[in-house]
């Protein structure tokens, strides 16, 4: 049997409200309260028809499909109503475009459907992962980024500096918003471990995944060893879903791919002509931040050597050093003025890396 709140009405007339006597007809309310009601009355009638059955000691296993209920109702009433529908005996199917709904179900009942050449494919989540996998993977994904249930591609980096910069660097090379496109820039705010809740994600449910990586020989090491644990044995340096900084993160990349103006640019019009001489009256001759060496462990105490020197500004590339100081002292601060600075740039003109990662981004997804 097929439902609708027309076909409802010509049967029988529903008064919806929160009294008996504060009620009215269906057709007097809105379109969410009216696709409420509507659900709600498909459920008691399909319960009174099981009572029915139970009485005459009939079989009766009901199956309910409603297609997108949470339209035109706010989220919390989508959670109620989701709640009130698998309540229901029987098997439910819901449709939906609505990552609350889509939250709330258990990870193995989650089905995403895309076209393929070959017809309709029907994806699932990996139900043999690890309890803590399935952990993160709910946390990290699916509660807090439901959206990406509905993405045509997904892009992973890893910090918050990215997540601002590579939307509107995508928009200023392509002509037209990432949303438009279906495609979701995540930052994982790490490394290693962190990208694995989303690759397993995108794995599973078959969209399509770029990385846009830091280059520091730990963090690709690590990238790869989580990479691999998803999509099999993967050289991540010629792969056509991973773009990787030259032996650096992020901000070093635009200081040695000659943007150095661009950032200076942007600090200066955060905060002030001035701000980059102040540092470095400031900083000269203090100690840096202690930094982990090649060396190997302490004899005695078995611990890793670190080296810690003093600043000098004084040497050619000094300024440059205050700079890239400067800018991960407050990272985020910086990350949306100097996104600016380079959208003033012709499209051919932006970082090179950048610009392989969009082509790699419009060959895999088919821009």
């Amino acid at each position: 049997m097929i439902f609708s709140v027309r076909d409802i009405s010509k049967q029988f007339t529903v008064h919806f409200g929160d009294q008996a006597n504060n009620s009215f007809s269906m057709e007097y309310h809105g379109m969410g309260t009216r696709s409420w009601a509507s659900m709600l009355t498909v459920k008691a009638f399909v319960e009174l028809t099981g009572k029915n059955h139970q009485e005459e000691a009939k079989p009766f296993f009901p199956l309910i499909a409603a297609e997108e209920p949470e339209a035109h109702l706010h989220p919390n009433a989508q959670r109620t109503l989701y709640k009130q529908l698998i309540a229901s005996n029987g098997q439910i199917i819901i449709s939906t475009h609505s990552p609350y709904l889509a939250a709330l179900a258990n990870q193995s009942e989650l089905r995403a459907l895309s076209i393929a050449s070959q017809g309709v494919c029907v994806n699932q989540l990996n139900v043999n992962l690890p309890a803590e996998d399935k952990r993160k993977l709910q946390r990290e994904v699916i509660h807090s980024r439901g959206e990406l249930l509905f993405s045509k591609a997904i892009v992973l980096s890893e910090g918050e500096t990215e997540e601002q910069s590579l939307p509107q660097l995508f928009t200023k090379y392509f002509g037209d918003n990432e949303f438009s496109m279906g495609i979701n820039f995540i930052g994982v705010s790490g490394s290693g471990a962190k990208y694995r809740p989303f690759l397993s994600f995108a794995h599973d449910f078959n969209i399509p995944v770029f990385v846009f990586s830091d280059g520091e020989i730990n963090t690709t090491k690590e990238l790869k060893k989580n990479y691999d644990k998803i999509f099999g044995e993967t050289d991540i340096d010629n792969s056509p879903n991973i773009t990787i900084l030259d032996r650096t993160d992020f901000e070093g990349y635009l200081f040695d791919s000659g943007f150095e103006e661009s950032i200076e640019n942007a600090i200066v019009k955060i905060d002030g002509t001035d701000a980059i001489d102040k540092w470095i009256n400031k900083k000269q001759g203090t100690q840096e931040k202690s930094r982990k060496t090649d060396q190997p462990p302490c004899e005695t105490c078995k611990q890793p050597i670190f080296d810690s020197s003093l600043r000098d500004y004084s040497y050619p590339d000094g300024r440059k050093k205050a700079m890239l100081e400067i800018l991960d002292a407050k990272k985020p601060r910086y990350a949306q003025a100097v996104t600016e600075q380079l959208c003033k740039l012709d499209s051919d003109k932006l970082p090179p890396k950048i610009i392989e990662l969009f082509e790699k981004i419009k060959v895999g997804r088919i821009l």
